[in-house]
């Protein structure tokens, strides 16, 4: 692992620690958690990214990640999927496509709704602590818990296989 991948390691591991501390709290609004959630994986993206050098300043980071972890033998055995290739590749299928919506809660990448900032844009009409995230109810489910039981293990065993 460089030193680049490491800060950036770093960096996500203590997002991800907020994220927790934040979904553990009911009393809060969801955009706080979705917030940490979306800046963890997106820096654990980054990390991965850093290997070949320095990156492009993009909020796209984790479904990249995701695509380069198919192939990743290393990853596929460390994160005790050894010997299952269809079965790895249907987890980071599945994976890609929550990804996808985390990475899409990034103001920069959507005029509508976001964990940051009201909207749209031009004329706010609602903010985030007023609004029902439809990545949040998903995340809640089955489908949703093992997704995140997923990115877990990433961040786990991250220091293996970047």
């Amino acid at each position: 692992m460089t030193e680049h991948q490491r800060l950036f390691l770093v960096q996500a591991r203590s997002n991800l620690a907020i994220f927790e501390f934040l979904r553990g709290n009911a009393h809060l609004p969801v955009c706080h958690a979705l917030h940490y959630l979306q800046m963890a994986t997106e820096m654990l993206g980054k990390a991965y990214l850093w290997r070949h050098g320095q990156q492009k300043n993009s909020h796209r980071a984790l479904v990249k990640f995701l695509k380069a972890l198919e192939t990743n033998r290393q990853a596929q055995n460390q994160l005790d999927f050894g010997g299952q290739n269809e079965f790895w590749r249907q987890r980071i299928r599945k994976a890609k496509l929550l990804a996808e919506m985390i990475e899409n809660l990034a103001p920069a990448l959507t005029d509508g709704p976001n964990p940051e900032y009201p909207w749209p844009p031009e004329n706010p009409t609602t903010c985030p602590a007023e609004h029902n995230f439809e990545i949040w109810e998903t995340l809640q489910t089955g489908s949703g818990r093992s997704f995140l039981d997923f990115i877990r293990k990433l961040f786990d065993n991250a220091d293996q296989f970047l």
